[in-house]
Formats: structure tokens, C-alpha cells, sequence
């Protein structure tokens, strides 16, 4: 693995005065009632669409509801599963596990092994040649500066979007199998057991069931009706993740780093995250509430212990320390981050001259 460069002040200082704040919280660095609530919100609209799908008699408003259950799916994952994922939604590590696991198999992903590289391999190293899952997890797609070009990445602005739109299909049944491989063959400890195989199958039936199963007996509908509205809310979800997340990371704004032949990064932890890591309205508690924090990325990335709900007040710190240590800073809107990750798909999808083609092969 690549290894940063020693602390720097920057680093140093924004860490104890974030780590104070979050002392000063009544909830600690954990989950907050304001955050349990909104998530409750959510999970309650996601239960209550379901239910009302099941019971309807099916017509076109049918999958407009679909999509809307596809998009509460996501806003349960943001609001509990990724902070569950980091240990700081509860003190109790069981209700952590449980949030992880349910909140995940809805959508049919196994939550243990997406909290593990998510934590392990993208908090440590986004944008980093060779170890950021989200970046090098394709050839389809090139999002880094690093990857392969090919001639059909010219094309990648027009077709992605489509692409994008199967995010959740291929990380539950294409991924999954991949990460269960390498995570058995890294830890067997940990993961040739009966336990890991039971969580992994069981989010996978969990997520057929509630998609296709219970459709299918309890709604009198074509079973290719049924299969549409699946493909529709597993399309909505994943939509909202890649359009609320993707250019946190990957826009023509964020750096990209290649680490020298001894795999050494010519910077800091802190400084790294900083640098890759784009904020839009980051102090917009609504927009917290909306995306799970994922506005406020900066502060996730510099405090990824801490619950989505302090990320408001953890941005104020970075702002702060970013100018007096003239740290990087990379702050936009919605809007912009998607124009910025647009602008980025069309830059790289062109060819590479000279020294760069040579570079990407």
C-alpha cells in the first residue's frame, strides 16, 4: 500500500479541534436524535411506498412509485448505513452491524464487504493510481487520469449516463462476488465461515425477495411489468448515488495522485483528503440531512469517524484551518460538481498524445 507523508500541521491541529467539537456533542462522535429521526423519515417512506405498491391495483402511476421506493432505498443507506459502515451511528456495535446489514440488503449488497473496502481502501486513499474502488472499478468508464484510454471512451460523456443507472445492479451481483473472493482469500479467517456466507446469500435473497418475489405473488401484473419496475427503482437508486456522490471525487477539480516507484505520496493524510474531496453547500444542514453528509465530503473524509450530523460544524473547522495553513479547499454547488464531473468525462475520454497515451497504456 502507498504511505503518506508525515503529518502535517494542517493535519495535526484540524484534527484535535475537531476532535474537541465532537467531544462537546451530547451524542459524542455518534449519531445525533435530529439524525435518527430524518433516517426514520426515511425508512418510514421507503416501507410506506412499498407496502402501498403491494397493495394497489397496478397502472402507469405504478412505477413513478417504484422509483420513489428506489429513492427512499437510497436515503436509508445514506442516512444510516454509511455512517454504520464507519462504527458512528451507534455506541452499540450490534446495532451498527444490523444497520449495515438490512439497510445494504435492501438493495441487495452484502454491507459487510462494501463497509470494508469503503473504509479500508477509499477513506485511505481516494484518487490514489491503483486503490480507489470507486475510480479504477471499470474500463467502460474511464474516470481517472491513470486508467487505460480506449477508442470508445470518446463516446463516454453520451453513454455514462446510462451506465450509471445499473451502478446498484452491478455492485450487488457482478462486485459482491468479486470482493467475497478476495476478501476469503485475505482474511479466511473472517470470511471462509458460515456466518460471512449467511450475510452474503441473505442479502442477496432479502433484495430478490422484497424486488421480484413478493411483486410477483401478491401484485396481479405481468411478470415482465413487475421485472420493469425493479429495473425502474433499482435505476432511481443508483441514480441518486452516483449524482449526489460521483463528483465529490471524480471532476475536473479533485486531484489525482500517482504515487513515486517506493509508493510514497508527496503529501499528508489530511492534506490528500483535502485535495480530493469537493464540498457543494457543505454548511446547508437541509443538504446534510438530504445526502447523508455526502455535501460536506471534506469534513467526512478528514473525520470519517464521526456521524453525517456533526459534518455541518466540521466544516466550519476546515474552512478555518485550510486558510490559515493555505491547505487545498475545493467547494462548489450542485450544479457545479455535476458540470465539473461532465467536464471531467469529456477530458478524459479524449485520446492522450506524446507522453500521457504512453502513460495510460
Amino acid at each position: 500500500m502507498p504511505q503518506f507523508q508525515s503529518p502535517s500541521a494542517f493535519g495535526r491541529e484540524l484534527r484535535a479541534a475537531g476532535g474537541a467539537l465532537l467531544q462537546r456533542q451530547p451524542t459524542g462522535r455518534y449519531a445525533n436524535r435530529s439524525q435518527w429521526l430524518v433516517g426514520i423519515g426515511y425508512l418510514s417512506g421507503f416501507v410506506g411506498v412499498y407496502a402501498w405498491l403491494l397493495a394497489r391495483e397496478p397502472d402507469g402511476w405504478s412505477f413513478l412509485l417504484a422509483a420513489l421506493a428506489g429513492f427512499f432505498a437510497y436515503a436509508v443507506v445514506a442516512s444510516f448505513c454509511h455512517d454504520a459502515s464507519h462504527g458512528s451511528l451507534s455506541r452499540r456495535r450490534s446495532v451498527n452491524r444490523i444497520a449495515l446489514f438490512l439497510g445494504f440488503a435492501v438493495v441487495g449488497v452484502s454491507g459487510a464487504l462494501w463497509g470494508r473496502r469503503h473504509v479500508r481502501e477509499h477513506h485511505m486513499f481516494p484518487n490514489v493510481d491503483g486503490t480507489d474502488i470507486d475510480a479504477d472499478s471499470t474500463l467502460l468508464v474511464r474516470l481517472t487520469p491513470h486508467r487505460p484510454w480506449r477508442p470508445w471512451h470518446r463516446f463516454q460523456i453520451y453513454y455514462a449516463p446510462i451506465l450509471y443507472l445499473t451502478v446498484l445492479w452491478h455492485l450487488a451481483f457482478v462486485e459482491d462476488w468479486k470482493h467475497l473472493r478476495e476478501a476469503r482469500m485475505e482474511k479466511p479467517a473472517r470470511y471462509r465461515t458460515w456466518a460471512a456466507s449467511l450475510e452474503f446469500a441473505a442479502a442477496k435473497l432479502l433484495h430478490l425477495g422484497l424486488g421480484l418475489g413478493l411483486p410477483l405473488l401478491l401484485i396481479d401484473a405481468s411478470f415482465w411489468s413487475i421485472v420493469a419496475a425493479y429495473a425502474i427503482a433499482s435505476a432511481a437508486t443508483s441514480a441518486m448515488f452516483v449524482m449526489i456522490n460521483i463528483g465529490t471525487h471524480v471532476c475536473d477539480g479533485a486531484a489525482f495522485v500517482k504515487p513515486d516507484e517506493s509508493g510514497v505520496i508527496g503529501h499528508d493524510w489530511a492534506t490528500h483528503q483535502a485535495m480530493t474531496a469537493v464540498d457543494w453547500a457543505p454548511q446547508n444542514r437541509l443538504a446534510v440531512a438530504l445526502t447523508g453528509g455526502a455535501n460536506a465530503h471534506a469534513a467526512h473524509h478528514l473525520f470519517p469517524e464521526a456521524a453525517h450530523c456533526h459534518n455541518a460544524r466540521l466544516t466550519k473547522l476546515v474552512d478555518s484551518f485550510a486558510a490559515k495553513h493555505d491547505a487545498p479547499r475545493l467547494v462548489t454547488s450542485f450544479a457545479g460538481m455535476l458540470a465539473a464531473h461532465a467536464r471531467h468525462l469529456i477530458a478524459l475520454g479524449r485520446r492522450p498524445t506524446g507522453g500521457a497515451e504512453a502513460a495510460s497504456r
